[in-house]
Formats: structure tokens, C-alpha cells, sequence
């Protein structure tokens, strides 16, 4: 089955003749816990133009089962945070911190009915009041810091890109081929995908095609006559230049003001999680967001604005996950706002579904058949 693939090496396999030649196209979050996923039991090659991906470094990174999606995609989510757990057992340099969330950024009735829903769900949620919230993040400011809020303990954040390439290496590191190359197009054979090709000309055959790129899935599936409602949104969030770690302890959802510290110092804000507008003028847009996290910060002054990053994030059309079939045989498709946060679970279900034929009852929620069902 490997000389079908000359991207690959059999001499380098074992079981090469019984191992499946699977092609995962995107080298974001998503993408790579896909490809670490399958690297346990399959023949890898993972065709992205950008390792780390595109959307991946520009995202707030916030591991989180968060307020308003229906119990069963809280649940999805809430596995996924417990995936990523299980991963960073297997890879402890996985660059994830467990710090906790403070939440405000709602009206005192949306607290409630988020903090009552949740706590019936059985999320790590409780009621902390000022004084507890100043002891849990002594450098934010008197001025933004409300009468009570919402604290999980179980939620974190994650260095995304970071992790992607961490991931994507341990795959290289079983054997996974990486072609640094954009994905024009896919080979067919016998009325089924068999393969992608390359800007550059390369023809990477396999029995199965993982498709994870983002908003740049919805071309290659056009092209197709596949209709992926998936548009990007833009979000801008800005970042300080590294200071002292520790000066955040975990993520802070305040008023239309969404901070957190990297693991490398920088402090890193939206208006909300997943960035916010940029407006006309990002550069302006950036410099008075910055202003305020400065104004939120105890000794904010000294933070010193380094750079802002404009991501699409990828949005299908119902705010949901698509996962899995495509309708073409031998290709799977990956695509979610909220992807980090996602990615472990997606990585882990999907590869299950590609190597077994054995579908996690999950994904029936997910599937993109159900948008050609709501237009009947």
C-alpha cells in the first residue's frame, strides 16, 4: 500500500502493508491533534502551507465549555478539556495552564442563569464576590472589578500555535511526513478521493484525505460542488511585550474586556475571547484597546504595546462544529470556531471514525448533512 505514496517511506514502517496512508491537510490546531491522533496507527503525511496554522496564532486560546451552546455541546467541549488533560500526561511540555477563569462580562441575570445552568451540568463553577476576586487577581485594578462574578477552576488557556507545532513534531517523530505546501486540488481514482495536489505539482496519495484548513476548506470543497457554510470572522487581539510572569494567574473575562497572561509574559486582550472588531482602522482599534488593559492593570502604565493580530477565525453558519463526512468517499472534514478548545476531542473522535469505521455518537451532532436538512 505505501509505494502508492512515494511522500512516504516504507523502509522507516512497520506493518507498512496494514497501516492506512492517511493525507491531513492543515497544520493548525486542529490539523495537528488530528495528525498526532492518527500517527498512533496510520501513515501520515500533513500538507499545510503555514505549521501552526493561519487562525491558530491569532486566537485568545481560552480551553473552555463557556456559556450559551446547548447541553450537548458543552458536553463536547467539556471532553475535550479533559482530552487535552490526558495529552499533556502523554507530552508534558504541551504549553497549557490550568489557571482558572474569572467571568463578569454579563449582566447580573446573565451571571445567574449561566452560573445555575452550568452548576446543574456539574462545571467547576461558583460565586466569588469582590474581595475574592482581588485575592485571585491582586494586579487588576479597583476600578474593573465588579461586586461579584463567576470563577471555573478547571478552565485554562493554551499557547495554540505553539502546541500545533509540538504536536505536529511528535507525528514527524512516528514516521508522518510534513510537505510545507498549499493544497490546490485532490486526485480521484475510481470515483473517490485518492490523494491531494500541491501548489508546487506534488501528488500525495492516500487511502483517506483529512481536510482541516480552516476557512481555506471551503474553496477546495467548492471546487467540488461541496458547500461548506463556513465564513471567516475577523477578531484583533493586541499584545504587550513580555513582563514579569505570574502577574495574571488566568483568564478574566471583564467588562468587554478579555485578558490573560501567555506563558511567555505577554498579556493578551480582546474586547471579547475571540478578539473583536478591528473597525476601519486596526492600528487605531488596537492602540485604544491597549489603553484600556493599561487602565485594568496595577502599574499598567509600564506595559509596553508590542504588536496586534487581525485572525479569521472560521465560523460555520450555525456556530456549531462540522465533523466528518463530506459527502465524497475518502474525505473527512474539520472545521469549528472555538478550535483549540475543540481540537483534542476532534483528534481523538475523528481518528477512531477514520481507522475503525466506529463513529463516537457525538459527531451525529456535527455532521454537515444536517444544513442540506435545514433547507428543505
Amino acid at each position: 500500500m505505501n509505494a502508492q505514496n512515494p511522500l512516504i517511506s516504507g523502509e522507516s514502517r512497520m506493518s507498512v502493508q496494514t497501516s492506512p496512508n492517511i493525507a491531513v491537510v492543515g497544520g493548525g490546531i486542529v490539523g495537528a491533534s488530528i495528525a498526532w491522533h492518527l500517527s498512533h496507527e496510520a501513515n501520515i503525511t500533513i500538507v499545510a502551507q503555514d505549521i501552526g496554522g493561519t487562525a491558530t496564532p491569532n486566537s485568545f486560546a481560552w480551553l473552555n465549555a463557556a456559556a450559551g451552546n446547548p447541553k450537548f455541546y458543552y458536553d463536547f467541549r467539556h471532553r475535550s478539556m479533559e482530552r487535552w488533560r490526558e495529552m499533556a500526561a502523554e507530552m508534558p511540555d504541551l504549553p497549557i495552564h490550568w489557571g482558572g477563569s474569572l467571568n463578569w462580562n454579563m449582566s447580573p441575570e446573565e451571571l445567574e442563569a449561566y452560573f445555575e445552568e452550568h452548576s446543574a451540568w456539574g462545571y467547576d463553577i461558583v460565586r466569588v464576590n469582590r474581595t475574592e476576586i482581588q485575592q485571585r487577581e491582586p494586579a487588576l485594578q479597583d476600578s474593573v472589578l465588579p461586586e461579584w462574578g463567576l470563577y471555573v477552576a478547571e478552565e485554562g488557556a493554551v499557547e495554540a500555535h505553539v502546541a500545533a507545532r509540538q504536536l505536529i513534531a511528535d507525528a514527524e517523530a512516528r514516521g508522518a511526513t510534513l510537505l510545507n505546501d498549499k493544497v490546490t486540488g485532490f486526485l480521484k481514482q475510481d470515483g473517490r478521493i485518492s490523494g491531494v495536489v500541491t501548489a508546487a505539482g506534488v501528488e500525495a496519495r492516500a487511502d483517506h484525505v483529512v481536510l482541516a484548513a480552516g476557512v481555506g476548506s471551503v474553496p477546495l470543497l467548492a471546487a467540488e460542488n461541496v458547500t461548506l457554510p463556513v465564513t471567516g470572522v475577523a477578531g484583533l487581539l493586541v499584545n504587550s511585550r513580555p513582563t514579569q510572569t505570574g502577574l495574571l494567574s488566568g483568564v478574566i473575562h471583564a467588562e468587554q474586556l478579555h485578558l490573560r497572561q501567555t506563558l511567555d509574559g505577554r498579556i493578551r486582550s480582546g474586547s471579547e475571547f475571540s478578539g473583536g472588531d478591528p473597525g476601519d482602522d486596526p492600528q487605531k482599534t488596537a492602540e485604544e484597546l491597549f489603553g484600556r488593559v493599561q487602565e485594568a492593570v496595577v502599574g499598567g502604565d509600564e506595559l509596553v504595546f508590542d504588536y496586534y493580530t487581525v485572525g479569521y477565525r472560521p465560523t460555520p453558519e450555525d456556530g456549531l462544529p462540522i465533523l466528518g463526512s463530506t459527502g465524497l468517499d475518502g474525505l473527512t472534514v474539520a472545521v469549528m470556531h472555538s478550535g483549540v478548545t475543540n481540537a483534542a476531542i476532534v483528534g481523538q473522535l475523528l481518528s477512531q471514525q477514520i481507522l475503525t469505521g466506529v463513529s463516537d455518537p457525538a459527531l451525529s451532532n456535527f455532521e454537515l448533512g444536517r444544513f442540506a436538512q435545514n433547507r428543505k
